[in-house]
Order: structure tokens, then C-alpha cells, then sequence
């Protein structure tokens, strides 16, 4: 005989009350996400459904159990159905966007290896950062770089930091300064 959410106390056993509420709730809740979402919808609702009852463990612990843990179990599933539908919605709107511009990139091989973010990002720090981390640049040097040009630090203080001299950073700097500009 399994515990009806009536005998159990806020403070009882919640794996149990959960367990309860899969077993009975469960197949009431994704009847009634595909009755709104449509059956084509059928693996989201069993999704969401089991990831509310999870939730469920996760949260009734410390928030406590709701005084209708089934009314909760449905308005959760119901929200995550709802933002899995949102952001496939957005998907599909960018998708054409997404292709252009993946198609754009992958037939200009120059552009992928040219330091251009003026068009990109208006932020001028961050673009700076960008460009100090491109991946044409060795990655000691993506550091050095953006630690001498973001930071302001000198490159005595690069150099006490990577434990090597002055001169070492100072080429290092030439040669990132110099990967970016060409």
C-alpha cells in the first residue's frame, strides 16, 4: 500500500510522496500536456513530466511540500513545456540566420583566420579581448597580450608572473602584436 499525500506531514517522507505521485499522477499529466500541446508533443510531455517530478525531489526539501503537490507537479511541467516550445520557436526564426551565416564562414577560408571584429562587437574592450585571444595567437601569448594591452600591467610584471625575463615577453608581445595585424 503506498502513502496517499494526505497521511504524509510537511516534514515526511518526499521520495515516497514523490513516488506516489509518479505512479498516480504521472500518466494523468501527460494526458494533459498532450491534450494541450497536441500528441505530436507526446515525448515532451513524458519529459517534462519527469522532469518536474524532479524538480520536485529537489526543491520540496527545502522550500516544503505545496498544499496540492499535484496541481504544482502540472504547473511546472506545464512550464517547462512551454519554454521548451519558446526557445524551439526562436530556433526556427534564427535558423535561416544561422545557415547564412555558417554558410558565409565555411566559403571564405580567409575570413576565419582575419582578425576583424569591428562588425561584430560594438563593445571596443571586448573586441580588444577578442583580438588579444585569437586563436592564431599561441596561447602564452593570448595572455601576455591581453594582460599587457587590457590590463595595463608592464612587461616586467608579465614576466615575474610566467616566471621568464623581460626580454621573453617583450618577443612574445612582437610576435602576438604581430599575428593579429597581419
Amino acid at each position: 500500500m503506498s502513502a496517499s499525500p494526505e497521511t504524509l506531514s510537511p516534514a515526511g517522507d518526499i521520495s515516497r510522496l514523490a513516488d506516489h505521485l509518479f505512479r498516480h499522477e504521472a500518466g494523468k499529466l501527460v494526458s494533459i500536456l498532450t491534450g494541450i500541446f497536441g500528441m505530436d508533443r507526446l515525448q515532451l510531455a513524458e519529459d517534462v513530466v519527469q522532469e518536474a517530478l524532479v524538480r520536485a525531489l529537489q526543491s520540496w526539501p527545502y522550500y516544503g511540500i505545496p498544499k496540492n503537490p499535484a496541481a504544482w507537479l502540472t504547473q511546472t511541467a506545464k512550464n517547462l513545456a512551454l519554454d521548451v516550445i519558446r526557445r524551439e520557436k526562436v530556433f526556427q526564426e534564427k535558423q535561416p540566420q544561422i545557415i547564412s551565416f555558417i554558410e558565409q564562414w565555411s566559403e571564405d577560408p580567409e575570413a576565419a583566420d582575419s582578425v576583424s571584429f569591428e562588425n561584430e562587437i560594438k563593445d571596443r574592450r571586448l573586441r580588444l579581448m577578442f583580438a588579444c585571444c585569437h586563436p592564431s595567437v599561441p596561447e602564452e601569448s593570448q595572455t601576455a597580450l591581453a594582460l599587457k594591452t587590457l590590463c595595463g600591467f608592464s612587461p616586467a610584471e608579465i614576466a615575474s608572473a610566467f616566471l621568464t625575463t623581460e626580454a621573453a615577453i617583450a618577443k612574445r608581445l612582437t610576435r602576438a602584436r604581430q599575428k593579429i595585424l597581419n
